[in-house]
């Protein structure tokens, strides 16, 4: 029998619990959840794996859905779990394509360690469209506006997250144009991945838990249904020949860019960071 991965959201539910495990998502064999789960005699609870705790103590944890490879969504009640194929989460989508890409960037840097420059070629141009659709398309066009309406707070997050988007474009472009000369600039790509995963950790643990806070199953469909079409509309930009000069599509000119880049930034430095506890 083979044992499910079950994605389980979770509250912590110790009081003093403020930052990084107050609340998030795990991805537990089934038969480790049900291990912890055991603890308690709550149907909605379990204990907190090992290093689930950033104290590293067993804490309480509040189940608050738990989904399988299936897309099937299980909700907490108070007689245990109801069933419902049909639900959709397009949060949990954009966390989806995160893990993906996260696993493209490790097949990155094993390619800048074997210094393969033709399957990077292709590799970054893989990259740079999966932060097209994910990034450009279905966060700036189409989930930015939701939160700047419905999320106190939101524009001064969605400052920061639209400089990182064009700060990675930017630099992929750099680096695909410096593979054509046969060279890998180490440097480039290593910050592209390092910020790359910095900036996927800070929308997975703030912004879309900000989003999940507000968000009604109405919204959900709404936003769902935009990004499957946005999917279906979207352009895949084929590598091209490595020979010859790149034009990516996706760019402006370099000074242009640099200038909105610059611009996002004067906006993030003039918006209200003041706590108002």
């Amino acid at each position: 029998m083979t044992n499910k991965v079950l994605s389980i959201k979770y509250k912590c539910l110790h009081p003093s619990c403020v930052v990084f495990c107050k609340k998030g998502t795990l991805d537990l064999e089934e038969s480790e959840f049900l291990d912890l789960k055991a603890a308690f005699k709550e149907k909605d609870k379990f204990k907190s794996p090992k290093n689930g705790c950033r104290m590293g103590f067993d804490q309480p944890f509040k189940i608050i859905s738990i989904s399988e490879t299936s897309d099937s969504i299980y909700i907490a009640n108070d007689t245990g779990y109801s069933k419902d194929i049909n639900k959709v989460d397009p949060i949990e989508e954009l966390k989806e394509e995160h893990r993906i890409l996260l696993k493209k960037l490790d097949e990155l840097e094993d390619l800048v360690r074997k210094r393969d420059i033709d399957k990077l070629w292709y590799k970054v141009a893989d990259i740079e469209n999966d932060i097209m659709l994910h990034s450009v398309e279905k966060e700036e066009q189409l989930l930015f506006p939701y939160i700047i309406k419905n999320v106190p707070l939101g524009v001064a997050y969605i400052n920061i997250i639209n400089e990182d988007h064009k700060e990675f474009m930017s630099l992929l472009h750099s680096f695909r144009c410096a593979l054509q000369e046969n060279e890998i600039l180490d440097g480039i790509i290593n910050s592209v991945v390092v910020n790359l995963r910095h900036h996927i950790q800070k929308e997975d643990e703030e912004l879309f838990c900000m989003v999940e806070e507000v968000i009604s199953e109405k919204d959900k469909i709404i936003l769902d249904k935009g990004m499957k079409k946005m999917e279906k509309a979207h352009v895949t930009v084929e590598a091209g020949d490595r020979s010859k000069k790149i034009v990516s599509p996706y760019l402006a000119d370099r000074k242009y860019m640099d200038a909105e880049i610059a611009d996002i930034k004067k906006q993030s430095t003039t918006d209200d960071w003041s706590c108002h506890c």
